[in-house]
């Protein structure tokens, strides 16, 4: 159980049903192009790659757990939607790697 711990389990977990099933959901159910770009990619999966940013940075883990989850989600944007998708992982970088750098400014301050 260490070693899943030390690899963060969680956010591997989080990062497939989110980056993969949630793309192959919204291919079966046929989720219309303005609802899967709206809300979706940039609702949704926005505010999980904030959220996933400042967990991280609150928790101490490591920062390369950051890439987690928009790799997994450039996987499955790869199989399951449209090709301008797949650029939305660089997006989720960037607003992980924000979340994570603002809230250990915000940590540092207070010590």
């Amino acid at each position: 159980m260490a070693f899943l711990e030390k690899i963060g389990w969680r956010y591997w977990v989080l990062a497939i049903i989110m980056g993969v099933g949630l793309p192959a959901l919204a291919t079966l159910v046929s989720v219309g192009p303005v609802w899967r770009f709206g809300l979706w990619l940039v609702l949704i999966n926005g505010c999980l790659a904030i959220g996933v940013g400042r967990v991280i940075a609150r928790k101490l883990q490591p920062g390369w757990w950051l890439l987690i989850w928009p790799v997994i989600y450039c996987v499955g944007a790869w199989w399951f939607l449209p090709r301008y998708t797949r650029y939305f992982a660089i997006v989720y970088v960037c607003l992980s790697y924000l979340a994570y750098g603002l809230t250990q400014a915000k940590i540092e301050s207070k010590s």
